[in-house]
């Protein structure tokens, strides 16, 4: 598959139809998704024949992606069912043949036995606006289930995210940035697009 098709599959993921502010529930663009996840495979090879695992997935883009490039199995991590049932409908509807399973579960406290489950993580937090700290806590989990992960953060707390994952013992290389423009959602929003700049980092346990 194309980088420029598998885009454009991605953009057909649908977004979250009742999006709760609480858990930053903003839909990882599919420029950004198709992005992150073509370099993870054609530039590092973590993504085909991979066990991989999308902590906090929403409806799932990263994930799919994931499978799309052929991925062995993929693991949808998503504390928010509603979440997760768009995710399944759209992957049933397009007809996904890799082994696909889906878990509603908060990343803070995942029912998964300790250790290496996944080969590779992909993953876009929660920036923290609304729970301080939730990024370095998927961050951190992601750490401890996956010898790599892919996961996206605001550059503005780039220092501070590598200094700790350096920290826990990871090589930390900074792959890939963009700006990002979220549009309006919820009635305090003041503008009608907050754009922002981003930064994909890749850890790997040394």
């Amino acid at each position: 598959m194309l980088k420029r098709e598998l885009e454009r599959v991605l953009n057909t993921v649908p977004h979250h139809p009742s999006p709760k502010a609480e858990l930053e529930q903003y839909a990882t663009p599919s420029t950004l998704a198709a992005t992150l996840l073509w370099l993870a495979e054609h530039h590092f090879g973590d993504i085909a024949d991979k066990v991989v695992a999308d902590l906090g997935a929403g409806t799932g883009r990263l994930g799919i992606g994931a499978a799309l490039l052929g991925a062995y199995k993929v693991v949808l991590v998503e504390v928010d069912d509603e979440s997760i049932r768009q995710a399944w409908t759209w992957v049933k509807d397009y007809g996904i043949d890799i082994r696909f399973d889906a878990l509603v579960a908060d990343v803070n406290n995942l029912p998964l036995r300790s250790g290496f489950l996944f080969d590779t993580v992909v993953q876009n937090p929660p920036f923290g606006v609304h729970r301080r700290g939730a990024d370095m806590a998927f961050l951190r989990t992601a750490s401890r289930v996956a010898r790599v992960v892919y996961s996206i953060h605001k550059e503005s707390s780039i220092d501070y995210v590598v200094e700790n994952a350096i920290g826990w013992g990871f090589k930390v290389l900074k792959v890939y940035s963009e700006k990002i423009c979220l549009p309006w959602m919820f009635e305090w929003h003041k503008k009608r697009r907050h754009c922002f700049p981003v930064v994909v980092i890749r850890l790997e346990r040394v």
